[in-house]
C-alpha cells in the first residue's frame, strides 16, 4: 500500500516538472521567433516586370510606371511581418537597355540581382539548375497548373458548303462515273448510226438522221447535258431515237437513272443542313489539337522554363522559329491578339489575358484549355547567399497559411464570367458527310449495269452482223428460171 502511494506521488511530481518545462519553452518561443524574424527596418529593392495580375506596369507619358497588382498586397504583408521597407525597380528602363541590351526581362532581373542592383525579384521563378546557381530560390510564392490560352474557334467559311454533303472521294468517283457514262453513250450511239441505222430504217420505215450530221462531238455534248439534267432533277430525254431502240442502250440508261436517284436524294437530303447550320472550326484543347490545327501556331515567352521539364520539347521546336519567342508580355499580347497563336502558361496569367481582352469590346475572343499536365512552383528569388533567405522562408509559409496569395490575386483579377462559363457540349445538328462506303452499293450496281450493257451491246453486234451476212447471201443468190 505504501509503495502504491509512493508511485502516485512520484507520478504527480514528474507531471508538474514536465508541465513547467513545456510552459517555459513555449513562452520563450515567441521571443525567439520575433528576434529572428526582424529585419530591423532594412530597405529592400524588388525588381518588377509587367506580369499581370501579379504586377501590372503602365507606362506614363513622363516615362515612369504606374504599378498595380496583387504583388503589392503580398509584399506589404511581408514587410509588416519582417519589419522592412521596400521599393520597386521597374524593368525595362533606359539603364537596363543600355547595359544588358535586347534580352528578355527575366534575364534582366537575374543580371540585376547578380550585380547587386536589386535584392529580390517581385515575380516568382521556377527553379532550374541555372537559376539556382545565380540566386537563392526560397519558399513558394505561387503555385498553379498550366493551361493554354487559345482563340475561340470561329465559323468555317460556307462559300463552298454545297460540296460538303459528299466527301472528296465520292465527288471524284461521281466525276469519273459521269465521264464514263457520257463516253459509253456517245460511242454506243456513234456505232448505232454507223452500222445499224439503215437496217432499223428498213425494218421500221424510219427516216434516221444521216450519220454525217451527228458527229461524235455533238453526241458528247448532248449526252453530257442529259446526264447533268438528270443529276439536277431537271429531267431530260435521249435525243437520238436510233440509240433508244437498242436493248444495250436501254440497260445503260436504266442503270444510270437508278444510281442518279440514289445520289440526288442522298445529296438533297443533307445539303440544306450544310447551308443553314453554322459549322465551327475544331476547338483546341490539347497539344495534339494544336499540332493538327493549320491556322493556330504556338508562341512562347523567352526564359519561361522551356529549356527543362515538360515544356523542353516544345521549346526546342520553337527555338528554330525565333519570331515565335517573345521577350516580354506586351509583345506576347500583340501576338495573341492576332488570334493566330496559342500560349501555354499558368492559369491565372492566361485567365487575366482573356478577361482584359473581354473588357475591350465585350466579346469572348479567347478561351482556356483544360490543364495540360504541367504544374509550376514559382519561388521567391533573392540575391545569392542572402542572409534574409531563412526569414523569408518562414514568413512565406505563414503567408500561405493566412491565404494572402490567393486572396490578393482574386481581388486583382478583372471579371469575365461569360468567357469562363462551363457549358455542356451540344450535339451538332449537322450530318456527317456521306462517305464512299455509304454509296458503295449504288456504284456496285452501276458496275453490274455497265457490264450487262456491254454484254447486250456485243450480242447485238454479233446478231446484226449475222443478219447483214444473211441478207448479203440472199442478194447474191440468183433464182433459177
Amino acid at each position: 500500500m505504501s509503495s502504491l502511494r509512493f508511485l502516485i506521488i512520484l507520478l504527480v511530481l514528474a507531471t508538474n516538472y514536465f508541465s513547467r518545462i513545456t510552459t517555459d519553452a513555449a513562452s520563450s518561443l515567441p521571443t525567439l521567433s520575433k528576434r529572428r524574424m526582424n529585419l530591423n527596418g532594412v530597405h529592400l529593392k524588388f525588381g518588377a516586370i509587367h506580369m499581370p495580375p501579379f504586377d501590372v506596369l503602365t507606362l506614363r507619358p513622363d516615362g515612369n510606371y504606374t504599378h498595380t497588382g496583387s504583388g503589392i498586397v503580398v509584399y506589404s504583408w511581408l514587410a509588416a511581418k519582417l519589419n522592412f521597407t521596400f521599393s520597386y525597380y521597374f524593368v525595362p528602363n533606359a539603364m537596363t537597355k543600355a547595359k544588358y541590351g535586347n534580352i528578355s526581362e527575366i534575364s534582366t532581373i537575374l543580371n540585376l540581382m547578380d550585380d547587386k542592383v536589386i535584392d529580390a525579384s517581385a515575380m516568382g521563378m521556377i527553379a532550374t539548375p541555372v537559376r539556382k546557381k545565380l540566386v537563392d530560390l526560397v519558399y513558394v510564392i505561387w503555385t498553379e497548373s498550366f493551361v493554354m490560352v487559345v482563340p475561340v474557334p470561329g465559323e468555317e467559311p460556307r462559300l463552298f458548303a454545297f460540296i460538303l454533303p459528299f466527301q472528296s472521294t465520292v465527288w471524284l468517283l461521281i466525276l469519273i462515273t459521269v465521264i464514263t457514262m457520257v463516253a459509253i453513250m456517245s460511242l454506243f450511239s456513234k456505232f448505232y448510226l454507223k452500222f445499224f441505222a439503215k437496217i432499223i430504217a428498213g425494218r421500221n420505215k424510219l427516216d434516221p438522221i444521216p450519220p454525217r450530221k451527228e458527229t461524235l462531238f455533238r453526241l458528247i455534248i448532248n449526252y453530257a447535258i442529259y446526264i447533268i439534267n438528270i443529276m439536277t432533277n431537271q429531267g431530260g430525254s435521249v435525243a437520238l431515237g436510233v440509240a433508244i431502240t437498242r436493248l444495250s442502250f436501254r440497260v445503260l440508261v436504266g442503270v444510270w437513272l437508278l444510281i442518279a436517284t440514289v445520289l440526288v436524294n442522298s445529296y438533297s437530303g443533307t445539303v440544306i443542313s450544310y447551308l443553314t447550320v453554322p459549322k465551327m472550326k475544331p476547338p483546341i484543347n490539347t497539344f495534339d489539337d494544336l499540332i493538327a490545327s493549320e491556322d493556330i501556331g504556338l508562341v512562347l515567352l523567352a526564359d519561361t522554363d522551356a529549356k527543362t521539364g515538360p515544356l523542353k520539347v516544345l521549346g526546342d521546336q520553337m527555338r528554330s522559329k525565333p519570331d515565335r519567342i517573345v521577350s516580354n508580355v506586351p509583345k506576347l499580347y500583340k501576338k495573341l491578339e492576332t488570334e493566330h497563336f496559342a500560349f501555354p502558361f499558368q492559369k491565372t496569367f492566361c485567365q487575366n489575358f482573356v478577361s482584359n481582352d473581354f473588357k475591350k469590346d465585350g466579346k469572348c475572343r479567347f478561351k482556356l484549355t483544360d490543364p495540360i499536365n504541367v504544374f509550376g512552383l514559382w519561388s521567391l528569388p533573392l540575391q545569392k547567399d542572402s542572409k534574409y533567405s531563412s526569414m523569408f522562408n518562414i514568413a512565406l509559409m505563414e503567408l500561405w497559411e493566412a491565404g494572402i496569395p490567393s486572396f490578393s490575386v482574386k481581388n486583382a483579377m478583372p471579371r469575365a464570367d461569360k468567357c469562363f462559363a462551363k457549358t455542356k457540349p451540344q450535339a451538332s445538328s449537322r450530318q456527317i458527310p456521306i462517305q464512299l462506303d455509304d454509296l458503295m452499293g449504288a456504284f456496285f450496281i452501276l458496275g453490274i449495269g455497265l457490264s450487262l450493257a456491254m454484254f447486250a451491246f456485243i450480242v447485238e453486234i454479233i446478231t446484226e452482223i449475222k443478219e447483214i451476212r444473211r441478207r448479203c447471201n440472199n442478194k447474191n443468190t440468183i433464182p433459177k428460171k
